[in-house]
């Protein structure tokens, strides 16, 4: 009950160390407390202390006074590395304020605290960047978990629906050369996915289809080997979910795949729980499904589907296609190396 209570704790460490950037400043050479305290202009004492809790949460270690990362800060949390993920954490530290709500939502059966109806436009855009590049932290560690089903396989066309920061269709476009990729998300969300994908020099290979999910899409009818649907579920309700299959399964080639990720209570309880509880304070509809009904929908669509798989991190996929015998052309053995996230 002690570890509930003070489960906070832990978290407002990491958020404190993540917006200071202590894990970049200490790599690669490490610092003393003095040293660190004069790069970041405060106080030794207070920093001393925060730097032996760092210790005991695995952060960082303490040689002979002076701090350098462990392998897991070195690896997700020093700007600039590729699995660098402090955006994504900064991320859950805004949402923290809807969280001491959650009593207030209960009572009121749904979310209580809303966008402003006449936000700043920039402020909103600001908003949204924020938010692409803390769901970019972890498409990048996720879509590695994810290529290594497709090997051995000629993939051309590829259909990313609800893209974001574009990496789950950037990390496909790096594996397989041929492959060209259509991003479909709601415009105010592809104006930075072009920002970001400009620097990865895919030029003509991808394109953007400026989409409300749940309106109808104008993306080719069969004319795609790959959709994927990458934490998209549970952001919409049982209702709306259906028509959202349906359209992927009209975009499959005869011989494609679709590919669900997301968060299933099947593979991760507790987080999936929580994930659970915190769209129904931060959204309208969203939750999370079971991986039994999430494939009976895609049934419904006319879809042969996989059994869930979980990947070594919190989420799983799912495998649909239109033709039974494409499924076991995915290699769903061996597949992934551990890591450590």
């Amino acid at each position: 009950m002690e570890n509930l209570a003070t489960g906070y704790w832990f978290s407002e460490a990491l958020f404190a160390a993540v917006e200071l950037e202590v894990f970049t400043l200490l790599e690669p050479k490490g610092m003393t407390t003095a040293e660190l305290a004069d790069a970041l202009v405060m106080p030794a004492l207070g920093l001393g202390r925060f730097l032996q809790a760092l210790c005991v949460l695995s952060l960082v270690v303490d040689e002979g006074g002076s701090y350098f990362n462990t392998q897991l800060a070195s690896t997700y949390l020093v700007v600039g590395k590729r699995g660098y993920q402090g955006d994504s954490i900064l991320w859950r530290k805004t949402l923290t304020a809807g969280w001491q709500d959650l009593s207030k939502c209960l009572k009121a059966g749904g979310r209580v605290n809303f966008p402003a109806d006449e936000e700043d436009p920039s402020q909103f855009a600001l908003r949204i960047r924020k938010y692409i590049n803390a769901m970019d932290n972890v498409a990048k560690t996720k879509v590695e978990e994810i290529l290594p089903f497709f090997e051995g396989l000629d993939l051309r066309e590829m259909l990313d629906v609800g893209t974001g920061s574009g990496a789950i269709a950037a990390g496909f476009l790096e594996q397989f050369p041929s492959l060209s990729a259509t991003l479909l998300d709601i415009q105010d969300v592809l104006i930075y996915t072009q920002e970001l994908l400009a620097k990865r020099e895919f030029g003509t290979r991808v394109s953007y289809l400026p989409t409300n999910i749940l309106e109808p899409w104008t993306a080719a009818k069969e004319g795609f080997d790959v959709v994927v649907l990458s934490n998209i579920i549970h952001v919409y309700s049982k209702e709306e979910i259906p028509l959202i299959l349906d359209r992927a399964a009209n975009c499959l080639k005869p011989e494609g795949f679709l590919v669900i990720h997301d968060f299933f209570p099947e593979h991760f309880p507790e987080k999936a729980a929580l994930l659970d509880l915190n769209m129904f304070i931060n959204t309208y509809n969203g939750r999370t499904f079971p991986q039994a009904w999430v494939r009976e929908q895609l049934s419904l669509s006319k879809l042969y589907t996989s059994e869930l798989i979980p990947l070594e991190t919190d989420t799983a996929v799912i495998f649909a296609t239109k033709d039974e015998s494409k499924l076991s052309s995915l290699r769903l053995v061996n597949r992934t190396p551990q890591l450590s996230f």
